[in-house]
């Protein structure tokens, strides 16, 4: 076996032994090898398991790679193996694209965007393990909400496009028990939330922008 094969065999073994994910960086720290030699073998990872002949693939979500299902064959893996779905109305999906957006932000924040209260949804987001919160510095100390690692696990994104995307129409793997035509029938997330809207200065950036000038 050459050495490039033997490298791309270890960097297939660490991707499938990390349950949780494994940084890229974090390959390239334990194999030896520059962070581009692993983006190269990376994609012809990627390439291989993209074949008919496999039944997973290698998904970078929330910058760590894992195999995943692909979703063509869950139906039979559903069968040994159930995932927990996630019941989620639509104003929580409005209040959840929102933190996905512009996160991590305070409920305030979100408020401004919606236009309306956003506690309740905040709350239970928080309970799905979707959302988490940390105290901020600013005034009062309001919660900053954000993203989970369970978000990116259930909706396998690593992108802002592709969150707005499963956010409305999710499929798959993403398990949503919201269909697409309740979607569609009221208007996606996108079409919800006006655009402009997400352009607005949140609380922590405000006070950031307001440091820096001082």
């Amino acid at each position: 076996m050459s050495e490039e094969l033997t490298k791309k065999a270890v960097m297939e073994a660490l991707i499938f032994s990390a349950k949780s994910g494994i940084e890229p960086s974090r390959i390239a720290s334990i194999i030896g090898i520059k962070l581009s030699q692993v983006m190269l073998l990376l994609e012809e990872l990627e390439k291989e398991y993209e074949g008919h002949e496999h039944g997973v693939v290698i998904k970078s979500v929330n910058g760590k790679l894992r195999f995943y299902t692909k979703a063509s064959i869950q139906s039979y893996v559903s069968q040994i193996s159930v995932r927990p779905l996630v019941s989620i109305t639509d104003t929580q999906m409005e209040v959840l694209a929102i933190v996905a957006i512009k996160g991590p932000l305070t409920r305030n924040d979100v408020e401004l965007v919606r236009g309306r209260s956003s506690q309740s949804q905040l709350l239970e987001l928080s309970k799905m393990g979707l959302i988490g919160k940390r105290k901020s510095k600013l005034p009062g100390r309001p919660y900053l909400y954000k993203v989970s690692s369970r978000f990116y696990e259930l909706f396998q994104v690593d992108d802002l496009a592709e969150i707005v995307q499963g956010l409305a129409f999710g499929e798959g793997e993403d398990k949503f028990e919201t269909s697409r035509d309740n979607l569609t029938d009221n208007g996606n997330v996108e079409e919800k939330i006006n655009a402009s809207d997400f352009g607005r200065e949140s609380e922590i950036e405000r006070q950031d922008r307001n440091l820096s000038e001082t």
